[in-house]
């Protein structure tokens, strides 16, 4: 039998059994998620990120999912402006699918306070992703005021399946290798990301790496 048949199986099985298919974000209004990222040469926190599941909708095209972003210094002071929206649509075959270009105008505008512009870049999670499989490129463009920043999101790949254990839980996840570049004014970044993605949740670890030496890690360390 083929991955692509296994995975068909497995979601007639689901509907057979009454399983609710799960993609790789966390659906559940009022959930909230909280993260720790650690700076990793002196093992000292970056900041405290709570994810809060504000809103899940019916759209036109899938399950609306919106959520809300807290930054905390380790000292409990902002570490942002404000809080950052994110959202994205779980589609009815469950791949995620997320607007990178909303994403980095309300990024900018909780970031920083400012107002920004960005290009359309489409990025998607698919519900079916196995070990070996490539992602699609994303690539976008932002604008605030006179300034221009562009960013890369290449060499994408599904890496391998693992259960990985963290302060939150134990969770069944992929682990996705991708590239970033971002470059513009004083603002230029290449860094190497692995990401574990359990289904249901969204991502439990997001590890960053800089000149091939693990810079940051940010761990799930509690959901609720």
């Amino acid at each position: 039998m083929t991955r692509r048949a296994f995975y068909i199986l497995f979601v007639l099985l689901s509907v057979t059994l009454g399983l609710k298919a799960q993609g790789y974000c966390c659906d559940r209004q009022g959930a909230r998620l909280e993260y720790v990222r650690k700076i990793s040469k002196n093992g000292e926190t970056e900041w405290r990120h709570i994810l809060n599941v504000k809103d899940v909708t019916k759209g036109a095209d899938g399950t609306v999912v919106t959520s809300f972003s807290t930054f905390l210094k380790a000292n409990g002071k902002p570490y942002y402006k404000g809080d950052i929206r994110e959202q994205v649509v779980l589609r009815e075959n469950n791949d995620v699918w997320v607007d990178m270009e909303q994403v980095t105008i309300d990024y900018i505008k909780g970031r920083a306070g400012l107002n920004a512009t960005a290009e359309a870049a489409p990025s998607i999670l698919p519900a079916d992703m196995q070990p070996g499989d490539t992602l699609p490129q994303v690539t976008g463009k932002t604008k605030v005021s006179l300034l221009t920043f562009t960013y890369r999101i290449w060499d994408r790949k599904v890496l391998r399946r693992e259960t990985i254990s963290v302060p939150a839980g134990t969770f069944d996840c992929v682990v996705l290798e991708e590239r970033k570049l971002e470059s513009g004014p004083g603002h230029n970044r290449d860094v190497l990301n692995h990401t574990w993605y359990c289904k249901g949740v969204g991502f439990v670890r997001h590890d960053t790496y800089i000149d091939g030496k693990l810079d940051t890690s940010e761990i799930l360390y509690s959901i609720k």
